[in-house]
């Protein structure tokens, strides 16, 4: 399928990286960095609830990253490729639209680094992430959370022809998205799995980056992998509906007026999609504390859902592999609460 709306934005993208991207130059350049190198990435592997008589279920804590998600490892990617590719006298900096955790990443690798970073976020973003953000010292722009990830992107781009000495990372098309998770992220996986070979992937979709890498990853072992991206489903995956600002899960809510993501549509078309109200969402991150006393966010307790669903579906001898992309923010945890009083 092609998208249904053509977009004032370019949503091609390149062929895979080869390689992840060097890191020498940057952390010699920035060597404040190595601090955080040193904490990325080798997040537990966990053993996670699943459904009766159903497949195994093991979860990525990615929540255990510096900055507390799995765009710790996309944002340290997507810097260290920008950084390769500097060639100008002019002092580098960074722009980029996020909807959060990307936001705060590359917010806390500017402050350890000293580059400039100028994000623009979307108005709905959490207050307690927005402060966060702000305490580094980063510029932030805010976007009408009505013209969801588009109208970032686009405001992104305004803000790029008037400044041309900023650089955009270009998150949902920079294959050093990708490479972060296939290289990083996904490889940690299959190490730490072993001898087991998994039989499904279940993920938030976001940008799709990371779930396209780590399936890149997976599928050197376990060609027949299914693949299911998780998606809002008060805004599912390539609907035609126009972005709005309701609340649903965090980190996936997709571009809406029918575009879908090029990392899925171009790296996993047979991919299936899973969809996830916010309520559910909220209520799983309670049940997941109780059985586990682990706090997981929005977009993780989905993916959790998501993971169990499937896993009925397949034998006890099987395993299901998914992510959680971080521990949830005070705000969805306040809203979760209130559900359980």
């Amino acid at each position: 399928m092609t998208n249904i709306y053509q977009p004032e934005i370019e949503l091609s993208i390149t062929a895979p990286l080869a390689d992840p991207p060097d890191e020498s130059i940057p952390l010699t350049r920035y060597p404040e960095l190595r601090t955080f190198r040193d904490k990325l990435g080798w997040t537990p592997l966990a053993e996670v609830p699943g459904p009766p008589g159903g497949a195994r279920i093991v979860a990525k804590y990615e929540f255990a990253n510096p900055f507390g998600s799995v765009k710790d490892r996309t944002a340290y990617a997507l810097l260290c490729r920008t950084i390769n590719a500097h060639t100008g006298p002019e002092p580098l900096r960074i722009i980029d639209a996020s909807a959060g955790n990307m936001a705060r990443a590359l917010a806390g690798l500017g402050e350890l680094s000293g580059i400039p970073m100028r994000l623009v976020v979307p108005t709905a973003i959490p207050p307690s992430l927005l402060e966060a953000i702000r305490a580094t010292g980063a510029e932030v722009d805010l976007a009408d959370a009505s013209g969801g990830l588009i109208g970032m992107i686009k405001l992104c781009e305004g803000i790029v022809a008037r400044d041309q000495m900023l650089t955009p990372l270009i998150q949902h098309r920079n294959m050093a998205n990708v490479a972060a998770h296939e290289f990083g992220t996904g490889r940690e996986i299959l190490e730490q799995l072993g001898s087991q070979v998994p039989d499904a992937w279940v993920g938030a979709i976001g940008t799709g980056g990371t779930l396209a890498g780590v399936a890149r990853a997976l599928r050197q072992v376990s060609p027949q992998l299914s693949v299911t991206g998780v998606t809002p489903q008060e805004m599912p995956y390539g609907t035609p509906r126009a972005p709005y600002a309701s609340p649903r899960i965090a980190g996936a809510g997709g571009f809406g007026n029918g575009l879908r993501q090029p990392f899925v549509d171009n790296l996993l078309p047979n991919a299936s999609h899973y969809h996830v109200s916010y309520e559910d969402a909220l209520r799983a991150m309670l049940e997941y504390r109780r059985q586990t006393n682990t706090y997981i966010g929005s977009s993780s307790a989905a993916a959790w859902l998501a993971a169990k669903k499937i896993a009925e579906t397949l034998r006890p001898d099987q395993l299901v592999v998914t992510l959680f992309a971080d521990a949830g923010t005070k705000e969805d945890w306040a809203k979760a609460e209130q559900l359980d009083t």
